[in-house]
């Protein structure tokens, strides 16, 4: 004991050292703990007693969550097979949501609350809620191997386009539409037609879309701030593709936190528009290099965490992969000149995807 004492008289930077060492550790438990708990409490807006929070749970589970007891118990929202259904009440207005919470104002007990809560004269009866159409991404699974790498791991399951009784529409519908992505969306761009914005590069990353130093357009060859577009102009769909240069950089747990900071910031800029978010293509099997990053586990590990964004309502994902792979996942090499990107005509094949997977907004 009197050993030790002269060892932390004797070095007074051991102790601060160890003071450091037992608060970070507390409060990396503490942020785990607080972490797992809030993923799944109820919340509340506790300014108005009228206003609730669905659970936050993901909708494609398909569980059903109840409304607080705050005052307005005899209304209940349901999420069964991709439906809402509102029982005893009606939605005023949908407020916003995140990746797995959507937040609706709900119809109180008596007209004279509502109004008062509103804004809203008595007379002034809003609309019925009726049925709202949630579309769910589901997955396949499979066994997963092990991979020995710090970047990405084997999902053991396969990402699922969004289902949803999507429209065919016409090449008019992209006229509002605006394109974010790497050197494929620029096959887009270049190939498919369509009258739409497209903010892609080659080598374009999540983490740089909204860099101040600005991506190109393509209509004009010029780059530019998307933080000041994105807040100028509206656009009515937003396509991102993003994840093949992000292979070899951070994990993908590093990079879906940064997706969903990118998605969560274009939804507060752009709240009327439908996103898609596109899964990645897979490489050829001349391309597909398991000793590196760059291979087809570690794609489907981006896509797979990409799809769980999707929340079925005004974020979809869509997947293109099954048009272009073969039984094993690998990118035809008929259709691809590299391995990794695709012949012009490829891309018509892309277009008429997207073409036959609109999201037209109606009442819902």
């Amino acid at each position: 004991m009197k050993q030790w004492k002269k060892i932390l008289r004797d070095c007074p930077y051991l102790v601060v050292l160890l003071i450091t060492w037992l608060f970070i550790t507390a409060g990396g438990i503490a942020l785990m703990i607080y972490r797992d708990y809030n993923s799944y409490k109820w919340e509340t807006f506790w300014t108005n007693p009228f206003f609730a929070v669905i659970m936050e749970k993901e909708i494609s589970n398909g569980i059903y969550g109840e409304i607080e007891d705050i005052g307005i118990t005899e209304t209940v929202m349901t999420y069964m097979n991709g439906k809402s259904t509102l029982q005893n009440g009606h939605i005023v207005k949908r407020i916003g949501e995140n990746i797995s919470k959507i937040t609706y104002a709900i119809k109180s007990k008596t007209e004279t609350e509502m109004a008062a809560v509103m804004g809203n004269s008595i007379g002034d009866e809003p609309e019925p809620a009726g049925e709202i159409t949630i579309g769910q991404t589901s997955f396949t699974t499979y066994t997963p191997v092990e991979i020995d790498s710090i970047y990405y791991s084997d999902a053991g399951k396969v990402a699922l386009t969004t289902d949803y009784p999507y429209t065919t529409v016409g090449e008019d519908y992209f006229d509002d539409a605006v394109f974010f992505g790497d050197s494929r969306t620029l096959g887009i761009s270049d190939y498919a037609g369509l009258n739409a914005d497209f903010f892609c590069e080659n080598g374009m990353t999540i983490f740089k879309l909204l860099d101040e130093k600005g991506v190109k357009l393509q209509k004009t060859d010029v780059k530019v701030n998307l933080n000041q577009v994105l807040q100028e102009k509206k656009y009515g769909k937003i396509y991102i593709m993003l994840g093949m240069n992000e292979l070899g950089y951070g994990n993908t747990e590093f990079f879906l936190n940064q997706y969903d900071t990118v998605l969560q910031q274009l939804r507060q800029w752009q709240p009327q528009a439908v996103i898609f978010l596109q899964a990645n293509l897979h490489v050829s099997r001349q391309k597909d290099n398991p000793a590196t990053e760059f291979n087809n586990i570690n794609i489907n590990d981006k896509n797979a965490a990409i799809a769980t964004l999707a929340n079925g309502t005004d974020v979809f994902y869509l997947d293109i992969n099954p048009l272009f792979t073969d039984n094993e996942g690998y990118l035809n090499d008929d259709l691809t000149f590299d391995g990794v990107h695709l012949y012009a005509n490829g891309y018509l094949v892309w277009k008429n995807f997207l073409m036959e997977h609109g999201v037209v907004r109606g009442e819902d």
